[in-house]
């Protein structure tokens, strides 16, 4: 019994002293601990903040590399598609000319070779991937300078004018194609594209179906409405042509590539 007096004159003499020591503390130790441990969070938070910072220009950059590519493959295919168009019109002009021409039985073999080439192609094909993952994904906001978003997205818009003429190119195409054959013998014209779908030129000169002037006229006219046409849309692909380059040279500027 005396013993159990004692340890609980011991035990209250214990927390007495915890107590005592607890009223001993000032408010300075309670701020300091509350200090260090605010520090050690938004030391953390800062750490997390530049790591995702971090994390956000690697992806800026791969973007960026990306993108630099997708316009050196646009410059390529421009160049192709301006040349292409700048010839084809030259072409299409000396055909409607022979066409209309007094002597145009003499230049049979030139006309049909010619006419078959009015519906060769070169398409341009707009190298978007990087532009359009940007866009899906909701992540053009990753492109800090802004100057360099706005004037791709200026780009874009002016390609989309380019794919807008070209398609009212090929529906020109589709009348001249309907209204063939009233001046072309089919046949005839068949035999000016060999088995691997390469031009040839007539040895046979052969001849138009018709000499009906009205008739002639109507697909030289077609033709002439093609061939300026083809040399407008290469005019609007040397414009866009430069965009790219400027904007290849706003991109490496703004963000030092080498």
């Amino acid at each position: 019994m005396e013993e159990n007096q004692a340890h609980e004159k011991e035990k209250d003499l214990s927390n007495k002293e915890v107590i005592s020591s607890l009223k001993k503390r000032n408010w300075s130790s309670y701020i300091k601990e509350f200090f260090m441990l605010f520090l050690a969070v938004f030391c953390g938070f800062l750490a997390e903040n530049y790591r995702e910072s971090l994390s956000a220009q690697k992806i800026e950059k791969e973007y960026i590399l990306s993108l630099v590519e997708d316009l050196k493959t646009d410059t390529t295919n421009l160049s192709l598609y301006i040349n292409f168009r700048k010839e084809k019109s030259v072409l299409m002009d000396s055909l409607a000319e022979m066409i209309l021409s007094d002597q145009r039985t003499l230049f049979g073999n030139q006309i049909y070779f010619l006419a078959r080439q009015v519906f060769n192609e070169q398409a341009f094909f707009y190298a978007d991937g990087t532009i359009q993952q940007l866009k899906n994904a909701g992540n053009l906001r990753l492109l800090k300078k802004r100057n360099v978003v706005n004037s791709l997205l200026t780009y874009e818009k002016k390609v989309k004018v380019l794919e807008g003429w070209d398609e009212n190119d090929n529906r020109t195409k589709s009348t001249f194609r309907e209204m063939g054959g009233k001046v072309f013998n089919s046949s005839e014209l068949n035999k000016t594209m060999d088995s691997e779908m390469r031009f040839v030129i007539p040895t046979s000169n052969p001849q138009l179906i018709t000499d009906d002037f009205a008739t002639i006229n109507e697909v030289a006219f077609q033709i002439h409405y093609l061939s300026k046409m083809t040399k407008g849309n290469s005019l609007r692909a040397e414009s866009l042509k430069s965009d790219a380059a400027r904007l290849l040279e706003l991109i490496h500027s703004e963000y030092k590539l080498d």
